[in-house]
Order: C-alpha cells, then sequence, then structure tokens
C-alpha cells in the first residue's frame, strides 16, 4: 500500500500531535516495512523536528513547489490533492483533526484521526476566529473520512454527541509515547538531572502547558494543604497564563516548594520523571493524556482527575479524584508521599497496564483499518 499522512505537525510540533505523528511513523515503518509511507508536509521549518524521525527506505516526504508561508498553508489544506493524485496514494490519513478540501475527489481513501472536541466542550478558551476554523475543519473531516480514528473511548463518545457520527465508523486506537520514556535512567543520571534543573530529591511532577485547561491551580491548593515535606514540579511550554500561576504560588507562601521549568530539554525529561515521588495531572478535559501514560511507563504513580479519559489512561490502580476536591487531592498526596510500599506497587502494577499502549499494537491496530479499506 501507499499511504499518505498529513505531516504538517511532523514537521513543526515538538510535542503532542508531533510526538503521535512522529511516533505511528515510526511503528508502521518498523513493523510494516513493505508498504510506502509518503509524508506530505508544507516545509522543511524544523531541522529539531525532522530529526527526530528515524530514516527508513520505506519513507519519503513531498511538498509543495512554493516557498511562501501562505501558499504552503493552501497547499495543505487545497493543492496537496494533485500531490496525493500525484503519488499514486491509496490511502490519505489526516493526523490532527483535519484532511485536505477535495479529498474525495482524489479518489484515495482517506483516515483522520480526531484527538479531542475540546474546543466544543470549553469554547471560551480558544480566540474565536481560530475556534470557527477548528469547528469547520474538523467537521468536515469526520463527514468526509472513510474512516475515524478515536484517541479514546471518550473522543469517540464525543464525536457520537456532538456530531451525529455513526460509532460503526469510529475506532478507538490509543496513543503511545516517545520510547525515550522506556529507558530505564540511572540513579546518578537523575541525580545529575535533578542538580542541572536546581530541584529537591521530593517532588510531584505535573507536565504541560501552563494554561487554564490543565488546572495548575487545584495542585496548588491541593499543596498548600499537604505535608511541607513535599515539592512541586511545573514543567510545560509557557503561556500568558503562567502569570496567574505564579501569583497563586505567591499568595498560598509556596515560593519555596514549587518549582517551574519552562523549554525543558526532551532527553531530560525521562530522568525528571524518573526522579519525581508521584505524577499529579488534574486537567479539566484532555482526548486522552499522554503524561499520564509517560509517568505509568517511567515507573511513577499517578493522581489525576476524573471528569474525562484519563481513567483510560492511567489505568485502574491509579488515583482519580475531582480535580476541584483540594483535602481530597491533599490526602492522595500525603499517602503517597508517606507510603513507599504503595508507590512501588502502584509504579509496577502501572508498567504492567501501559503494555497496552505499546507501539507495536498501535501500528497493528493502524494497519488492521488500512487493510479493511482496501478490500
Amino acid at each position: 500500500m501507499r499511504i499518505g499522512f498529513d505531516a504538517k505537525k511532523i514537521v513543526t510540533n515538538l510535542t503532542g500531535i508531533g510526538n503521535y505523528s512522529r511516533g505511528i511513523i515510526h511503528a508502521l515503518a518498523e513493523h510494516y516495512p513493505d508498504n510506502q509511507y509518503i509524508l506530505f508536509a508544507p516545509n522543511k521549518w524544523n531541522e529539531r523536528c525532522i530529526s527526530r524521525l528515524q530514516p527508513h527506505a520505506s519513507i519519503t516526504f513531498a511538498y509543495p513547489r512554493c516557498t511562501w508561508s501562505l501558499a504552503q498553508e493552501w497547499w495543505r489544506c487545497h493543492g496537496i490533492t494533485k500531490d496525493i493524485v500525484r503519488n499514486r496514494t491509496d490511502i490519505f490519513h489526516g493526523l490532527s483533526n483535519e484532511l485536505p478540501s477535495g479529498i474525495r475527489r482524489t479518489g484515495c481513501k482517506s483516515v483522520v484521526t480526531i484527538h479531542d472536541l475540546i474546543f466544543l466542550r470549553y469554547p471560551h478558551t480558544y480566540d474565536p476566529i481560530a475556534l470557527q476554523i477548528l469547528k469547520a475543519k474538523t467537521l468536515y473531516a469526520c463527514r468526509k473520512a472513510d474512516k475515524i480514528v478515536a484517541i479514546s473511548q471518550c473522543t469517540k463518545q464525543d464525536i457520537i454527541r456532538f456530531y451525529n457520527i455513526p460509532k460503526e465508523k469510529i475506532k478507538v486506537v490509543y496513543q503511545g509515547c516517545d520510547p525515550i520514556f522506556y529507558r530505564t535512567t540511572s540513579i546518578d543520571e537523575i541525580q545529575a538531572i535533578q542538580k542541572r534543573y536546581g530541584l529537591p530529591s521530593n517532588y510531584l511532577l505535573c507536565v504541560g502547558t501552563l494554561e487554564q485547561r490543565k488546572n495548575q491551580l487545584s495542585i496548588l491548593q491541593s499543596l498548600a494543604l499537604a505535608n511541607n515535606d513535599i515539592h512541586l514540579v511545573l514543567t510545560g511550554k509557557p503561556t500568558k497564563y503562567q502569570t496567574v500561576i505564579e501569583e497563586r504560588i505567591k499568595s498560598l507562601g509556596l515560593q519555596q516548594r514549587v518549582h517551574i521549568l519552562n523549554n525543558v530539554l526532551n532527553p531530560d525529561l525521562p530522568a525528571i520523571y524518573q526522579g519525581a515521588t508521584a505524577f499529579i495531572y488534574l486537567s479539566w478535559f484532555e482526548g486522552f493524556g499522554i503524561p499520564v501514560l509517560e509517568a505509568l511507563v517511567s515507573g511513577v504513580p499517578v493522581i489525576a482527575a476524573t471528569g474525562s479519559c484519563l481513567e483510560e489512561a492511567g489505568g485502574p490502580t491509579s488515583l482519580y479524584c475531582n480535580p476541584f476536591d483540594y483535602q481530597q487531592i491533599a490526602a492522595y498526596i500525603n499517602e503517597l508521599t508517606r507510603d513507599r510500599k504503595k508507590r512501588e506497587d502502584m509504579a509496577v502494577s502501572g508498567k504492567e497496564y501501559a503494555k497496552r499502549f505499546s507501539n507495536q499494537l498501535i501500528a497493528q491496530q493502524l494497519h488492521s483499518i488500512y487493510q479493511q479499506l482496501m478490500e
């Protein structure tokens, strides 16, 4: 099969959907090397992103002839269809909630991955213009795709609820995480990384963009009620909301216990995870919750919020609570910091649960979808 992919996030995004997209391509090329994988990218913007995609004989790139950024974006949304035909593409897979306009006229089958419909649940958290574009693109993709891949049961139910898409058209294929998190880091390396970033030896970790939906404020409120010997490390892309977080840290008197790390190098993240006492993730809503899976793979016990898909990512032995129940969250924090045996048991069971999200299994499920479309 000749399978094309929307590769914009592969060449522009170092986290999130970029990692998801590169992981899928890696896994498919490794386990199904007889296919040809054509990555349709609007440009070669970020060499750091491209360098994370391991070269393989079955992977090729297709670029537009234009160099002007607006023309490249037009190509990705519209003009790409001519190149899809020119490359004799059997299946085109949109990896980030969208498909190019006119995809059905190409004659190839199409698949779209829907990560979440958070913009429909919490529209007030989006720029109004960006919101309308996102709504239109996602609805179009869901209607035109021959098959929809949802990254969780929660996302599947949202697609059915908001778009009235038949459930038979949707297949749940969970996300995996970067293989870098499966590597066990030595104690010496963990301590060296902690020293480099000025981290204490006993800390909770939260990884994610510093924004309102990720709900770091609830973690701070809960930390103020917990044992005062536990610290908190927040690592993620900075936004304007970081100012709100910093103000809350001051008002709660937590300046000595909270450490904010922006722009952590990806190779350093596994050590920061593995050095944590526990991982805490109280986001209002997620499509899946990759950081939770990264914590499980790293052997770190998880405290997560109820209300979306985090129970799917974290499994039956992680701890869950209402993200605004500060007393309960503080109780969980105290329990895990005091009970080493519980932490060890949760680490073992978490690693076992995480096996269902292996990249090999994800590749098998996607390849099965492609084969069914070609029958």
